[in-house]
């Protein structure tokens, strides 16, 4: 059965329904984007990182101007610092703070989203080195794309660009200010000096670019092909103007705006005002000035001209599927456009009084594209990475991929990404809803500032909407869930003649590697490696990140070569294989060796599950702070926050000293479904930790544990969906509780529409038949009918 005919077969039900998003968690997946505005910052990262496969980077950006740039986002998944896109995107999550902050604050992310903008602003007001001197950019684009490295190990040039009176870039400029004023608003009760510091800088940085007019590529030439703007630099003063008149009421920049808002213009000025149709975007500010404007004064006239604004997206074709598309931008990150259109419809309806017919138009069509991306697609995919099993996981993203991209010839890189990259939207589906998962797809995956930012704001308008549904752990936990459970030590080395091969099992992956050991035996070359320090303490590591540990036992091959020529005979002793922490680029560069990024074991005779020593203080996941209580970090009483770390909650169930998981450090929790099996024994999570479930590891006490378990849970009333499998049976959720597929019933011969990923129905109530059988409507979904 087809996903179109459904669609279509609905229109012919006498009672027709709503398609349901397979994800309604608004909350969730706003915990989500802000972790990938963590995984974007670069400098010094502060203590509470949560993003454990990042570190520290570009620690000497401005060091080529005598200046401290360091701090801020990069741009997408290259490591160029863009400042006209980045100001754009902060100025929509510093918005989305000002007037949906009981979103966040419900969803329990409002410190972070005040730590987001926070980490911009202070990047932004470092920036701003003079009265009329702004650096704008930190690196060079052609240079960085020409490259695939992660932004630690970038060991080439990354020049820093600045603006000056008479080198002007009133785009990049007055956004700035834009988002400096913006922070000044959300800062003002929570830190009113720092508030005021932002403000400072916003109106001077404002009357630079008003008085010193100028295009942004014509002073930095570098930008040309990344972020060149198409609609002048007008747009940009105008809402400007409007934030500093939000944040100080002077009437000043109000006139600045209407000067500009209300002219007159040749039908061939360039620099035109105009009427925009599109959506807000890095490049075209009308949208936002339209309803800022309107929200502000109150003017008729202004009102009106939002309501046009709003009302023309709504006509505007969407894909088949219902994602708004432009056909003029959409080609390149369609769920970027379609959130940024809805974002501004959005904040109009929010200042509308509830009943109104227009206001109900404008919150139907903002929930229906948060519901697209987050699943409720034809190609049933949600685009937020991480979010759940079937999210994007090849994202164009240098950090996050872990292995050399295809461009580099010598290369053979997986197409998946290593690394999560939580909470990145993925650019989306084109203009059939088809979606390719790829990495070299980069207009279907490629990450951005500014693709999350108003998917942002729409998120937390929907949760302040009350809309929020909390999703059951049959969705949000997965094996790239939030946060990463620790690895499983499990690593290999083997001696085998003129080889050592190293290879990890139990899905543990390693980016990079490097084996360290002692041998008296002389090593004069090495193959398909690089000897990072020689013996008799040697250190070799990987050639090519193309190489890395897969974590499905793939063995990686050291071939070496003695000082006398004969037959090897190598003994190695003290045995450490350090995964991450290393990086070997193309010829050009030379390898970088940072042990402090990377995570070293003990390899004990040939190492193994058992076998493999952590040389480091083992926690439940990573980093450890998010699960041990070790950090500060942000509590909640919001249950949804995974980063509610609530360790009374636990009590009940860590007293049992025969728990096998106390054993590995972990906590246990003898009542909770099992989430997750290995060699240890079975495991589940109690709020975000890990835990393990039931008594001793000894297997026979294991299995009579599972045995009395299984009368703990139900039969499945009518689902037949499979969500997990252990030595106990087929499981599924009903109720966001855990069920028992009852395989009688549910046997795909007699329910064929499993195979699809559709449950069987309880009844035999016929809706419509097709090719597929026949099929019925249960819980407001699609049910196959049993023969």
């Amino acid at each position: 059965m087809k996903f179109q005919r459904i669609i279509t077969s609905i229109a012919a039900l006498a009672a027709p329904m709503a398609v349901v998003a397979k994800s309604q968690d608004y909350a969730r997946h706003i915990e989500l984007s802000l972790l990938f505005y963590e995984a974007q910052r670069s400098g010094k990262l502060p203590e509470d990182n949560r993003i454990y496969w990042r570190h520290d980077s570009m620690l000497d950006a401005g060091a080529d101007n005598g200046v401290d740039l360091t701090g801020g986002y990069y741009d997408a998944g290259d490591n160029v610092k863009f400042n006209f896109p980045a100001a754009a995107a902060l100025t929509l999550l510093a918005w989305s703070g000002i007037d949906y902050a009981d979103g966040y604050k419900e969803a329990g992310q409002w410190k972070y989203l005040l730590d987001a903008v926070r980490w911009g602003a202070d990047y932004f007001m470092k920036c701003h080195t003079g009265k009329n001197e702004l650096y704008v950019q930190v690196g060079k684009g052609t240079t960085d794309h020409a490259y695939w490295y992660p932004p630690e190990y970038a060991s080439y040039d990354h020049p820093s660009f600045k603006l000056t009176a008479s080198a002007p870039g009133t785009e990049v400029s007055a956004d700035t200010a834009s988002f400096l004023a913006a922070t000044y608003l959300l800062f003002k009760d929570e830190d009113p000096s720092y508030a005021a510091k932002c403000l400072q800088h916003s109106k001077e940085i404002y009357d630079f670019a008003d008085t010193y007019r100028g295009d942004y590529i014509g002073s930095v030439p570098d930008v040309s092909g990344f972020y060149s703007t198409w609609s002048g630099y007008n747009d940009e003063i105008a809402f400007g103007a409007l934030w500093l008149y939000r944040a100080t009421n002077d009437q000043g920049y109000l006139k600045k705006f209407e000067a500009i808002a209300d002219a007159v213009y040749g039908a061939q000025d360039t620099k035109a005002y105009g009427t925009c149709t599109g959506p807000i975007s890095w490049d075209d500010k009308r949208p936002g000035a339209y309803i800022l404007a309107a929200i502000l004064t109150g003017d008729e006239n202004r009102l009106a001209k939002a309501y046009d604004y709003c009302d023309n997206v709504l006509t505007q074709p969407r894909t088949p599927g219902g994602l708004w598309y432009d056909s003029n931008l959409s080609k390149w990150a369609s769920n970027r456009y379609a959130s940024n259109a809805a974002s501004m419809l959005a904040m109009l309806a929010n200042y509308l009084p509830k009943g109104d017919a227009r206001r109900t138009k404008y919150v139907d069509f903002v929930k229906s594209q948060t519901d697209y991306i987050l699943g409720d697609n034809p190609a049933g995919v949600n685009y937020v990475v991480g979010a759940e099993a079937n999210s994007p996981v090849a994202v164009h993203h240098r950090g996050a991929s872990g292995t050399y991209d295809s461009q580099d010839v010598h290369a053979r890189p997986v197409d998946y990404n290593i690394f999560t990259l939580w909470g990145a939207l993925a650019g989306g589906p084109g203009k059939d809803d088809s979606y390719e998962d790829t990495r070299k797809n980069y207009e279907m995956n490629e990450v951005a500032l500014d693709y999350n930012a108003a998917f942002q704001m729409n998120l937390a308008f929907l949760v302040k909407e009350g809309f929020n549904k909390p999703d059951p752990d049959s969705v949000k936990v997965h094996d790239r869930s939030f946060p990463k459970k620790a690895d499983t030590p499990d690593i290999t080395v083997e001696v085998d003649g003129d080889k050592i091969n190293i290879a990890t099992g139990s899905n543990m992956m390693c980016s990079s590697w490097c084996i360290e050991f002692t041998t008296d035996f002389e090593i004069d070359i090495v193959h398909h490696s690089i000897m990072h320090q020689t013996g008799p303490n040697y250190i070799i590591c990987n050639q090519r990140e193309t190489n890395f540990l897969d974590g499905q036992g793939t063995p990686q091959t050291i071939q070496y070569q003695g000082k006398v020529q004969g037959k090897p005979n190598i003994e190695i002793e003290n045995v450490v294989v350090m995964c991450d922490g290393w990086h070997a680029p193309q010829n050009a560069h030379k390898p970088t060796y940072r042990p402090e990024n990377g995570r070293r074991y003990e390899i004990v005779n040939g190492g193994g599950i058992g076998n493999t020593i952590p040389l480091f203080q083992q926690s439940t996941c990573w980093p450890a702070f998010l699960c041990d209580g070790s950090a500060p970090i942000n509590n909640s009483n919001n249950n949804n926050n995974h980063n509610n770390n609530n360790n009374n909650n636990n009590n009940n169930n860590n007293k049992n000293e025969d728990c096998f998981a106390i054993k590995l450090g972990y906590p246990c929790c003898n009542s909770n479904p099992v989430v997750y099996t290995d060699s240890d024994g079975e495991w589940g999570f109690n709020g975000s930790n890990w835990c393990g479930i039931g008594g001793s590891s000894n297997n026979n006490n294991n299995n009579n544990n599972n045995n009395n378990n299984n009368t703990q849970y139900p039969k499945c009333n009518s689902s037949c969906q499979v969500v997990y499998v252990d030595g106990d049976g087929d499981w599924g959720v009903e109720n966001q509780q855990w069920c028992l597929i009852d395989k009688n019933k549910c046997n795909n011969s007699q329910c064929p529409g499993i195979k699809y990923g559709y449950p069987c129905c309880s009844h035999r109530n016929v809706y419509m038949e097709d090719n597929d059988g026949k099929w019925g409507i249960e819980n407001d979904q699609w049910c196959s009918i049993p023969y």
